[in-house]
């Protein structure tokens, strides 16, 4: 049984239940999320940060076992990439049923990870969903969102809730490592 969030957790939990944007702080920089199961949200946060080479959508779960409920396809050496690894990693992998087509990309991957924020991890568990989350850049946005205070006024707009949290720290200073498998079935960590 969880413990009740905290009070900034539980307006983030209403906000993306009524299909707002929160912006918030992860493992390694900050980011806009939605609520996957809120089409409207999801539409709104991929045009508030569209993607980019700097910036993919992704999805966050809470934990290994949901996300094989929504990816069940992953290859076993990147499922233990996923374990071991200490430190975010951005897995693209075969995208399930249940993963909505604009998450989708031309070789039918999606890029997922698992929450290493605890924060991140309650929302997921909660919503009983993963999070659609991107990093919080704008359009045309080259500089990494890894403090508060380096975040474009557009993007802050675009959020619907603001979390109270870490603004002050530099979280991050890249984004995660990302991999897949190639046709050879060999790991590989593409730009």
């Amino acid at each position: 049984m969880h413990h009740p969030l905290p009070p900034l957790g539980s307006r983030a939990l209403s906000t993306l239940h009524q299909g707002g944007l929160v912006l918030l702080p992860t493992a390694n920089l900050w980011r806009l999320v939605a609520h996957i199961h809120q089409p409207a949200a999801v539409d709104r946060l991929l045009s508030a940060c569209p993607a980019s080479p700097h910036n993919r959508p992704e999805l966050i779960f809470s934990d290994a076992d949901t996300l094989k409920q929504w990816c069940p396809e992953i290859p076993p050496r990147l499922d233990i990439l996923l374990e071991y690894h200490k430190r975010p990693v951005t897995l693209l992998v075969p995208a399930g049923k249940k993963v909505p087509l604009r998450m989708i990309d031309h070789n039918g991957e999606v890029a997922v990870r698992l929450a290493h924020d605890s924060f991140c991890y309650r929302l997921c568990e909660d919503l009983e969903a993963p999070l659609v989350s991107c990093c919080a850049m704008g359009p045309g946005a080259l500089e990494l969102p890894v403090r508060f205070g380096k975040i474009r006024s557009d993007v802050l707009r675009a959020s619907s809730y603001t979390v109270a949290r870490r603004q002050r720290e530099d979280i991050g200073t890249q984004l995660c490592v990302t991999a897949r498998l190639n046709g050879e079935g060999e790991i590989e960590f593409p730009k």
